[in-house]
């Protein structure tokens, strides 16, 4: 009699176990999904630009533009060291972040890619080589990062005239190329001006009016 009442509480101890089971294993798995989703959205994100332009002469020494986007959140940076008593002034900017205003640094970013920041190397002086540009773009996301830098001259000279480049073929059963009719192609490239217009046009009207207000002070009339 005993044994045959025992057969119900035996099912509903298993029953019970089974319940537990399944809740212990729908909790771990929500835990696990919702850790990921967590790890996800709190994943570093971080875009770096700058561009420092360097003067042998005229009013200004140097003047750098530092642009950054950390998790969302952008700054502006304008410094320039003025010639003259070596006056310099700093102009820091967190500008309000909307899709209407295009003022978010990711923007500039995407502009900066569109326009070869990733693909542009150093360029030997040429042109008007008193007036030296670096430019430099750093990126991070998760655990990837990647960064690249590079310096050149005159934009207007390489988007204008470039140089060329000769293409000269050795052969030792053939006469030496005469080099007075080489072929050569033009390496004219209009993308590092491009570059230093996005730096220098970005930003709300507010930071670019004290940008202009700080080159003004400093001596720069145009």
């Amino acid at each position: 009699m005993l044994r045959r009442n025992a057969v119900p509480l035996f099912i509903l101890v298993a029953v019970l176990i089974g319940l537990g089971a399944a809740y212990a294993y729908l909790r771990t798995t929500h835990e696990l999904h919702f850790n990921e989703t967590a790890q996800v959205r709190e994943q570093r994100s971080e875009i770096r630009l700058d561009m420092t332009v360097a003067y042998d002469s005229g009013p200004l020494v140097r003047e750098a533009y530092t642009m950054s986007d950390i998790n969302g959140t952008s700054t502006l940076q304008y410094r320039a060291l003025g010639r003259k008593r070596l006056l310099q002034i700093t102009i820091r900017e967190r500008p309000r972040e909307t899709l209407e205003e295009g003022v978010n640094v990711a923007f500039l970013f995407d502009e900066l890619v569109r326009d070869g920041i990733w693909e542009l190397g150093s360029k030997p002086p040429r042109g008007n080589t008193a007036i030296q540009y670096a430019i430099g773009i750093a990126q991070v996301t998760g655990s990837a990062h990647g960064s690249h830098r590079f310096t050149f001259t005159d934009p207007h000279y390489w988007a204008t005239t470039g140089g060329h480049q000769f293409h000269i073929t050795l052969n030792r059963n053939k006469p030496v190329p005469n080099l007075l009719q080489l072929s050569s192609t033009a390496l004219v490239e209009p993308r590092y001006g491009e570059l230093v217009a996005d730096f220098r046009n970005f930003g709300p009207d507010s930071f670019r009016g004290k940008v202009a207000a700080a080159r003004l002070r400093l001596g720069v009339r145009s």
